[in-house]
């Protein structure tokens, strides 16, 4: 992962705490910041005046619902902000290059510099656009100025932050005091270089919104304006929870394919909920091991019709059995532990609960019946026992957790 894409996963999993504690039982000015940034993140035309925030996003609910959703829409959408095509000063570059060299004009749709260039990074095709713009500007020899000495002059203008050219003002003129035109286009194509070489990427704008959301949820001053989005935020190396070769040393029958589906959110969740010392780690990861056959499967094998009827689990309607049987790491069963979960996590699991089988959700349900049961106080006093009766209402399985627990804890040094 680049470190953006790190900083954006601890982003998402910031808002998904937050977020939920925003107070107020009247929507308040960080819920108008919080309903931006989720609009944003669908690409969702903005918020009408006089509209509530969250209302036009989410189905009819109280408050306190829609601000789960929010939260558990930032947690989803913030990982997946896609890294813009460089600066918005690519484009004119290759515009420019296209212009001077007779070309047809990029195509819609079409990054900066493809198709111009061989395939390569970014900071490769900015050099070759220098090298071909100083190649082109000389081969310009009219003793006059032209619509290309125009543009050249308007993009040095742009890219250097000055104002405009006054109508009246030549090509170049208060930019270099040259002689003539050819040493004009010298001192040009020159500082054209230093401007392109020098160029870095840009940030998605909607990095930029998730930013002054967590400032502004968090009380801190807003970003300096030569801050880079997350910059003083998190910390340029993101706290690695758990590895991959950790996760297979304590579970080294299960399928690596799906223990690297499961370490991001492990990793997310583990985060959110505060199970981040090597002991609390240890028991989270010796407890859902267990309960998901080796990390074998996000719900239990059996239909779930033996749940059919249990009043004490909510299943009131015909079909509730099969329907909430137990999924998620720490297998959620019932449609009241569905509907609680859901209502947590910002996701209509009473529609869908299908859903909750999903990598993601199969992690954070974990953590949020973890973090509801208190179960971290009981990991710190390496109460295995407590937290198994607490997660199974028996002590089913207890060798098989412990078995879990000592190699998580050789793992994690403990």
């Amino acid at each position: 992962m680049t470190q953006t894409e790190i900083w954006r996963s601890q982003a998402a999993a910031t808002l998904a705490f937050l977020v939920p504690k925003i107070v107020g039982t009247a929507p308040t000015a960080n819920d108008g910041l919080v309903d931006d940034l989720v609009r944003a993140l669908n690409n969702l035309p903005a918020r009408p005046d006089a509209r509530q925030p969250y209302a036009g996003i989410f189905p009819a609910a109280d408050l306190q619902t829609w601000r789960n959703r929010a939260a558990a829409t930032c947690q989803y959408l913030v990982p997946k902000i896609q890294d813009v095509q460089g600066s918005i000063y690519d484009g004119a570059i290759d515009d420019l290059i296209r212009f001077i060299r007779s070309l047809p004009p990029r195509p819609t749709g079409r990054a900066p510099y493809s198709g111009l260039f061989p395939s390569a990074d970014l900071p490769t095709w900015r050099k070759q656009a220098a090298q071909t713009l100083a190649a082109a500007i000389a081969t310009i020899v009219d003793p006059k100025y032209t619509a290309a000495d125009g543009k050249i002059d308007d993009l040095i203008r742009a890219m250097s932050s000055l104002p405009l050219r006054p109508i009246l003002r030549k090509p170049y003129e208060g930019l270099y005091q040259a002689p003539n035109i050819v040493q004009a286009r010298q001192l040009a194509s020159q500082r054209l270089q230093q401007l392109i070489t020098n160029l870095q990427d840009d940030f998605n704008p909607k990095d930029v919104l998730v930013d002054l959301t967590i400032r502004a949820l968090n009380n801190l001053p807003p970003r300096a304006a030569t801050q880079q989005p997350y910059a003083g935020l998190y910390s340029v190396a993101a706290p690695v929870l758990l590895t991959q070769d950790q996760l297979s040393a304590i579970a080294p029958d299960s399928d690596p394919s799906r223990l690297s589906q499961l370490l991001p959110n492990l990793n997310t969740t583990m985060q959110r909920y505060g199970i981040t010392t090597p002991l609390r780690k240890a028991h989270f990861l010796a407890q859902t091991a267990h309960e998901s056959d080796g990390f074998s499967t996000n719900e239990e094998y059996a239909s779930g019709a033996d749940y059919e009827g249990r009043l004490d689990l909510g299943n009131t309607r015909p079909g509730d059995g099969v329907r909430f049987k137990g999924r998620g790491l720490i297998q959620v069963t019932g449609r009241s532990n569905y509907a609680a979960c859901g209502q947590a996590l910002g996701v209509d699991l009473i529609s869908n609960p299908q859903r909750l089988a999903d990598f993601d959700l199969a992690c954070l349900s974990a953590g949020w019946y973890w973090d509801t049961n208190k179960l971290n106080g009981y990991a710190d006093s390496d109460d295995v026992v407590s937290i198994t009766q607490i997660i199974n209402g028996g002590l089913n399985g207890l060798d098989d957790r412990q078995a879990y627990l000592a190699s998580a804890k050789s793992v994690f040094g403990i």
